[in-house]
């Protein structure tokens, strides 16, 4: 993977769901509104996988960006929990898996 900048947000999908490299790149770069994106997908342990969406460091909205991710993915039909955004592009815990 050629990895453009900081990794903006990561996710996991429900088990047995997945998306296509081309497609989730396509959504992450309408999100970030900017081509110079990446994405990439680790395997953990239990064969669980973690999307990370990456991004240059000077996003021009990243919370934006985040919601518009979120959007996608939901109307996708994907059932997920993602990290948020804090304003360095660190992600944090998603709160509302509480």
């Amino acid at each position: 993977m050629e990895q453009a900048g900081i990794r903006w947000l990561s996710f996991r999908l429900r088990n047995g769901q997945s998306i296509a490299p081309g497609k989730l790149k396509e959504a992450w770069s309408n999100a970030a509104q900017t081509s110079r994106c990446a994405v990439k997908r680790d395997n953990v342990l239990g064969g669980a996988c973690v999307y990370g969406l990456y991004a240059p460091e000077r996003l021009a909205a990243p919370r934006s960006a985040e919601l518009r991710m979120r959007e996608f993915l939901s109307n996708e039909g994907y059932v997920f929990t993602m990290g948020t955004i804090r304003g360095d592009g660190a992600p944090l815990d998603d709160e509302a898996k509480k």
